[in-house]
């Protein structure tokens, strides 16, 4: 049986999400590896059980769309079969664990990172001390490399670093590698347990508080990191350390091992996934919206561009942030998606010049929580657009039609 329907950010499989389309499922894929034959049949199951559209998480997660509730306990079964569902609700909310998908691929990295986000993945759903983390609760695995995890936050992140006695991971708290709060190091064997005991120690110094912090950035900031380190077991080396360096990243488009393929916004149809299947013998998804296809021949280049994939790292289109918006979305009044298209391509020159443009269907920024160079908030079936700002911000234009902001963002300079 399933477990409630949940109205929020964190839907899974036994605790879907209402939406204005049907209920949205999120499959937790663990390291993010999908095999073809899988990826295949999660694309009947949308087609047959939802309304055949499927995003593309920032966790890496495949979204099934427009579930009809009817449909849900067949397709739950369906996907348990698969080996894709948690014994759960509380087992499976809190597998928040995110890896490199390029890893095994990727020469450059430092450690095979899958091995030890699969058996932390694990130490998550068996323990069950740790189901009372909060929602959105998130670790980070980060063997190294050019498909590094830099750019990505987590409450509890580790990155491995090669150090003169071997190559361990660098342990760090509450945000990217650039900022957050480094802890020590662990063995890359001992990272379950390190990352367990920091977990323990977050739900009890966050019971002390008089307002329970959800993120660790939030307790750090009301006790500091020295009490976590107290708690936390299986770290050694000093309580700072600096964070390592990590190369340019480009991971779209043909390289050494796999082909890369983004989507517009996320999103893409069971026929684009099933597509994507027949050219590659799995599929490994990634906190950019996009698929890597290892080892996908010559004749998939062409292939995935008319299942409408992107491979071009600088296409306009990977410039802007959009959430479902409306007809997906009961808080949006705009087509979100349809807007953010003619922006990417009536402000190429803004786009060009790498300003960043963020279209929500309303304040809460599903789709990019944090500031854009140019922000558009959803409001009554128009838009307020505000400058270097978070969705919901005072606005600098303010109760645009959607054609008169397409117009007003293309007029932008770059400069502003």
């Amino acid at each position: 049986m399933t477990g409630p329907m949940r109205k929020g950010y964190c839907p899974g499989v036994l605790a879907p999400m209402a939406a204005r389309d049907g209920l949205l499922v999120r499959i937790r894929v663990p390291g993010g590896r999908l095999p073809s034959a899988s990826a295949r049949r999660i694309a009947e199951l949308g087609r047959r059980h939802g309304n055949g559209l499927i995003d593309l998480s920032q966790r890496a997660n495949l979204q099934l769309r427009g579930v009809r509730p009817e449909e849900l306990e067949a397709l739950t079964e369906e996907l348990r079969a698969l080996g894709l569902v948690s014994d759960d609700a509380a087992s499976e909310a809190v597998r928040n664990v995110l890896t490199n998908p390029t890893a095994g691929l990727d020469r450059r990295a430092v450690l095979e990172a899958l091995p030890h986000a699969l058996a932390l993945d694990a130490r998550l759903a068996s323990d069950k001390a740790l189901h009372a983390l909060p929602a959105k609760f998130a670790m980070i695995v980060d063997g190294g490399g050019g498909g590094h995890l830099a750019d990505s936050a987590a409450d509890i992140r580790f990155d491995a670093v090669a150090l003169p006695r071997g190559s361990l991971y660098r342990v760090a708290l509450g945000g990217d590698l650039a900022s957050a709060k480094g802890l020590g190091f662990c063995a890359p064997n001992d990272l379950p347990d390190a990352a367990a005991s920091i977990a323990a120690a977050f739900l009890e110094l966050r019971a002390t508080l008089p307002d329970p912090p959800r993120r660790m950035a939030a307790l750090l900031r009301a006790t500091g990191a020295e009490p976590v380190r107290e708690r936390a077991s299986a770290l050694t080396g000093p309580l700072e350390s600096p964070a390592p360096e990590r190369p340019a990243r480009a991971v779209l488009g043909r390289k050494p091992g796999w082909l890369g393929v983004a989507f517009a916004f996320g999103r893409l149809d069971c026929d684009a996934l099933e597509g994507m299947a027949a050219l590659a013998g799995e599929l490994r998804l990634t906190p950019w919206r996009a698929l890597l296809l290892p080892g996908a021949g010559a004749a998939a280049t062409a292939a995935v561009e008319g299942l409408g994939g992107i491979l071009d790292e600088n296409d306009p289109r990977l410039a802007v942030a959009a959430c479902s918006g409306a007809p997906g979305c009961e808080a949006g009044t705009t087509d979100t998606h349809a807007d953010a298209r003619a922006i990417a391509d009536a402000a190429r020159a803004l786009l060009a010049a790498g300003r960043t443009v963020h279209v929500s269907g309303c304040a809460k920024g599903c789709a990019h929580p944090a500031r854009a160079d140019v922000t558009l908030t959803g409001r009554d079936g128009g838009y307020d657009i505000a400058l270097n700002a978070l969705p919901g911000a005072p606005p600098t234009y303010a109760g645009l039609s959607p054609e008169e902001a397409v117009r007003t963002v293309a007029a932008l300079s770059s400069e502003f």
